[in-house]
């Protein structure tokens, strides 16, 4: 259930967001890319790549320790883990829409880059059941 949460929350953001931004509901930005705002590109980077080594590092710990919380826990634990990567990945979409604000058809394969890693991230980084089940076995 959480993993389906997760899945509809990390395609569904950068699908808006993505419609948004074709439809032209939300204007890009006339910025040069360049100075300033290239420096905001690298540190919105930068940001997204923390959040998903941070991810990778707290599902790692929360895999390994599943095994000790009491059976009537898991579950909630699964969910709210799950979720709250979702949430954590949603950060790259917002940088997205950010930067297509501030430099908008000057730098579009990075919006859509930062668009497109959300739903990646999620599929890459976030165990699925199986994962769990794995680490119950042993």
């Amino acid at each position: 259930m959480g993993y389906l949460m997760g899945l509809v929350l990390c395609f569904g953001t950068p699908g808006l967001i993505g419609a948004l931004v074709l439809s032209g509901m939300v204007p890009g930005g006339s910025q040069d890319l360049e100075g300033v705002h290239q420096q905001v590109g690298y540190l919105f980077t930068g940001l997204v790549f923390l959040a998903a080594a941070w991810v990778w590092w707290r599902s790692g710990r929360m895999l390994s320790d599943f095994k000790d919380l009491p059976e009537a826990e898991r579950p909630a634990k699964v969910l709210r883990e799950t979720l709250l990567y979702a949430a954590i990945f949603e950060i790259s979409s917002l940088c997205g829409l950010i930067y297509w604000v501030l430099v908008g058809h000057r730098a579009t394969r990075h919006v859509w880059g930062f668009i497109l890693l959300t739903p990646l991230l999620f599929l890459t980084l976030v165990p699925g059941y199986d994962r769990w089940v794995k680490h119950l076995e042993g």
